[in-house]
């Protein structure tokens, strides 16, 4: 009788050890999901592109977008609407040229858009023109904290001056590919690519991205090159790596 008691106090004890360890579990993975999505559910203030390549993704309506890449170049962007983003880019070259994004939305995790650009790489230069147009489409994956995007474009450049090959005219394609992953609350890994097909040449950027409060964010990195000498007909690739900053801020529209 008392081996029948000690063994059915036993077994209790040993189930409501498992059912508060369940409980335990349960509470500690409950608060270890409060505790990543507060840290990572942090908005992202820079999620329209990664180092060198852009995103699927467009402003929200009348949000503003100012970014500089090395203190050499410079872009504004406007959200037209949450699905329209019209850009403004210029350089310390006096390059200015304007594009419009349109994002073609599928899904919460799924993003399509398409962008058209037009303007002159060398606007305040006199007695130089070098007229640019192009289009490209980019698929994003993910949301705006961790993405992955896949992408083609195609430009023609008219020039009143020889350029590549001794041409005053040309096209040339693209093919991109970036990924971010936010590793803490304020910090991303980035890696981006450009790969112009009928140029041979290879470039990128490998770095990380720095959010600061809600606005800003700074990216910092290495930007690699690799590329083959056009004048020739041989394979005669070259390469180098340069360093990579840029500084962003979002500029939130307020109702």
């Amino acid at each position: 009788m008392l081996k029948g008691f000690i063994l059915v106090l036993f077994s209790f004890i040993i189930s409501y050890s498992f059912a508060q360890d369940d409980y335990v579990l349960e509470s500690t993975e409950s608060t270890k999901n409060e505790v990543n999505s507060a840290i990572f559910n942090k908005p992202n203030p820079d999620y329209t592109s990664y180092f060198t390549t852009p995103t699927a993704f467009t402003l929200s309506k009348r949000d503003f977008r100012l970014a500089s890449n090395d203190i050499l170049f410079f872009k504004v962007s406007y959200g037209l609407t949450s699905n329209t983003t019209l850009s403004l880019n210029m350089s310390a070259f006096s390059s200015l040229v304007g594009s419009i994004k349109q994002n073609l939305k599928r899904n919460e995790t799924v993003n399509i858009s398409i962008t058209a650009s037009l303007g002159d790489l060398t606007s305040g230069i006199k007695d130089t023109t070098v007229l640019f147009a192009g289009t490209s489409c980019q698929a994003t994956i993910g949301d705006h904290q961790n993405n992955l995007t896949i992408g083609t474009g195609i430009y023609y450049i008219n020039s009143n001056v020889e350029m590549i090959n001794e041409e005053h005219e040309f096209f040339f394609h693209v093919i991109n590919a970036g990924f971010q992953n936010q590793l803490s609350k304020n910090i991303y890994f980035l890696i981006d690519g450009m790969y112009f097909t009928n140029y041979n040449i290879l470039t990128g950027g490998v770095g990380f991205k720095f959010v600061i409060k809600t606005k800003y964010s700074i990216n910092a990195g290495i930007m690699p090159i690799v590329w083959n000498n056009i004048r020739t007909s041989r394979h005669d690739f070259t390469s180098g790596v340069l360093p990579f900053f840029s500084a962003r801020m979002l500029i939130e529209r307020k109702d």
